[in-house]
């Protein structure tokens, strides 16, 4: 059963704060991966290339040789094949429905054998021919714990593997993760480069300074005492969240390397840019940090080395979009970056409640889906929102226990400095978010010249239909549950003329949207077993 709680988090509405949305829970211990640690990774597949092939499919339409033997039609007709196709021909077997296979004398590029297949299908009698491609079993990582990541392969997931059959990434393309910052981890060393701190209030940053060229997360936590008064009054209470690293590992995570979980790219690097610190951030600080990740310009930061083609931004807040937001966003855009945003976890309706950069022009916004395909419970919605991808909701009953339906990926233990490396599940569209950025980030591994307009052009017209009985459609929830391999399988095809559509089969419930939409409501949970739940991590405004 589902049971919801629904809270609103709310003071005098001052200064606006953005505070990231995450459950978080402990999977595995660090101890369980403390030996040896290195890492591997794949050769990049940066085009489309067919492994070359040596066969033929062959298929007669049956009237020149009417009641006969299949077989021997195939082979009495070899010479004259082998005549048209310029070599000899050989041979190999029948199939059923007058259908012969035919070998080359040596492999040659699919072009070449696309040609000859031409050439064969123009004789008479021949229905058709096509090259016998060779196909490949889908690559799958040996990272330990990947059979749990259910939100890359299963039927509601987004198809990597496939799409790791295409590319698994570039080095060129960097990825920048607009978060809480970024903690030492096994998973994700070696994986990012440079970063920068943008957090100017020093109790917000809790790292005893303001700006700095460290973008290490020393964590986030709350305690009751500083909610009760102070800088802090009317924070919510927590834990430290470690969200940047669980963002981190859904992009980039080291992959293929035998140990805890992968990522959607195994190649590319990231760059991470610490906003959020103690109670979440500014929007002047996140809108410095995209800017400065894009490579443009920011006052009293240095230059960006390691400018980002991708941005992930898992952070939000109420309200419409700030002109400093937008002017930030037309700049990245222009300078020729993707920015990929999280819808935000109010259950909230966005047709009539306003989140922001979510409803700002030019991102990507991303709602978030369960591992049934449906709408996540917490998850936005609305007519801005692009597309959707697996966020994961940990509080449903499903064959596995509860919290294996959220989506898992690198934290720290540390409840509020840094503690052991591990492993962790967490919900919310700040975990969807990042499965689209590391499929942009893919894409433009194959093509980087691709524009926010033409990604998403692509994403939506390869994205796979909600499943029967759906709250989404596309008016609420994007084209649909983004496609990994379809996606890079598209690209260089001409733009589709317009996205899917699909039916709506269901309506809302009154649990799920909101009837007055002055005051978004954010979602908490109950787990179904007894235990203590998990926290969730709200957008607050506050003095």
């Amino acid at each position: 059963m589902k049971d919801m709680r629904l809270t609103v988090v709310c003071t005098l509405c001052v200064a606006t704060l953005l505070i990231t949305n995450l459950v978080t829970q402990s999977y595995l211990s660090a101890a369980a991966i403390e030996q040896a640690r290195h890492t591997v990774y794949p050769a990049t597949q940066t085009g489309f290339q067919e492994v070359p092939t040596n066969q033929l499919i062959v298929k007669y339409n049956g009237q020149s040789h009417p009641g006969g033997d299949n077989r021997q039609a195939g082979v009495d007709r070899l010479g004259l094949l082998s005549a048209t196709a310029g070599m000899t021909l050989e041979y190999v077997r029948d199939v059923v429905g007058d259908t012969h296979i035919l070998r080359l004398p040596r492999r040659l590029p699919v072009a070449d054998v696309e040609v000859i297949a031409q050439r064969i299908a123009g004789l008479p009698g021949v229905e058709y021919a096509e090259p016998d491609r060779l196909m490949f079993p889908a690559l799958t990582p040996n990272d330990e714990s990947y059979p749990s990541q259910w939100h890359y392969f299963e039927p509601h997931g987004i198809n990597a593997p496939f799409s790791w059959d295409i590319t698994t990434g570039s080095s060129q393309i960097k990825i920048a993760i607009i978060d809480s910052g970024i903690t030492d981890h096994p998973d994700l060393a070696g994986r990012w480069v440079g970063g920068y701190d943008f957090i100017t209030h020093v109790p917000f940053a809790n790292d005893g300074d303001g700006r700095d060229g460290d973008p290490h997360d020393p964590g986030d936590w709350v305690t009751g005492a500083e909610a009760a008064a102070g800088p802090f009054a009317g924070c919510p209470v927590t834990h430290s969240t470690w969200h940047g690293a669980h963002i981190a590992g859904t992009v980039a995570a080291g992959s293929n390397n035998r140990i805890g979980v992968a990522g959607v790219n195994w190649v590319s690097q990231l760059v991470p840019v610490r906003v959020t610190g103690k109670c979440g951030g500014y929007i002047s600080d996140v809108a410095d940090g995209m800017r400065w990740a894009a490579g443009l310009p920011v006052a009293g930061a240095p230059e960006n080395d390691h400018p980002a083609k991708v941005l992930n931004v898992s952070v939000g807040g109420i309200g419409q979009c700030s002109s400093t937001y937008q002017r930030a966003i037309d700049a990245i855009n222009a300078a020729g970056a993707i920015i990929v945003v999280a819808a935000n976890n109010y259950a909230s309706n966005l047709d009539f409640n306003t989140f922001q950069p979510a409803n700002c022009n030019g991102v990507i916004t991303v709602a978030a889906t369960d591992r049934d395909g449906d709408k996540a419970l917490y998850s936005n919605y609305g007519r801005i929102v692009k597309i959707s991808a697996p966020g994961g909701e940990i509080f449903t009953s499903s064959p596995s226990p509860a919290p294996q339906n959220g989506i898992l990926s690198t934290r720290n233990a540390g409840l509020t400095t840094p503690g052991d490396h591990t492993y962790g599940y967490a919900q919310g569209t700040s975990m969807a978010a990042p499965h689209v950025a590391g499929v942009v980030s893919l894409m433009v591994s194959l093509d980087a010249s691709l524009t926010v307009t033409r990604s998403l052009q692509i994403l939506q017209s390869t994205a796979r239909p909600f499943p029967a009985g759906s709250f989404c459609n596309p008016s609420r929830c994007g084209s649909g549950i983004v496609d990994a391999a379809a996606a890079l399988d598209a690209i260089g095809t001409p733009p589709a003329t317009a996205p899917p559509t699909h039916t709506a089969t269901r309506t809302p419930t009154a649990t799920l949207v909101p009837t007055t939409p002055a005051t978004p409501q954010p979602a908490t949970a109950t787990p179904d077993d007894g235990a203590p739940p998990p926290v969730i991590y709200l957008p607050v405004i506050r003095q």
